[in-house]
């Protein structure tokens, strides 16, 4: 990933993060990071549930999938990612997920840059 990929994307916004994640974990990072690293796996295996379900033609699966990471997503402000995955889960719906596998890459490219800027976001938020 290129410096110039960094920085089309709108930063992540602390105040979110603070209401659904920082708050429910009484401010205790160790447990604040946990959640984080939660989410980051669950969302890794969701995003291989949506490209194997692609890939065997099971549409609701895909759907499934690219909602429960759309709706996680939005906890932690990844707005993008959740942008990208509600496009995914219209997709399902209205044209049998033809343009599906042309949002994955994009999905991935989100994932990978919130692994390296959610922790270190929530780490300055605690500072």
């Amino acid at each position: 990933m290129s410096h110039t990929d960094t920085l089309h994307r709108p930063p992540l916004n602390t105040e979110t993060i603070q209401a659904f994640v920082v708050d429910a974990c009484g401010g205790d990072m160790e447990i604040v990071l946990q959640m984080v690293d939660f989410f980051l796996n669950s969302a890794a295996g969701l995003m291989a549930e949506m490209e194997s379900s692609l890939a065997g033609g099971n549409l609701p699966v895909v759907r499934r999938a690219a909602h429960s990471l759309k709706s996680s997503s939005r906890m932690f402000s990844a707005d993008t990612l959740a942008n990208l995955c509600a496009l995914a889960e219209i997709n399902v719906e209205q044209d049998g997920g033809v343009d599906v596998a042309e949002l994955l890459p994009q999905i991935q490219a989100e994932l990978t840059w919130l692994v390296v800027e959610l922790p270190a976001t929530c780490r300055g938020m605690m500072e």
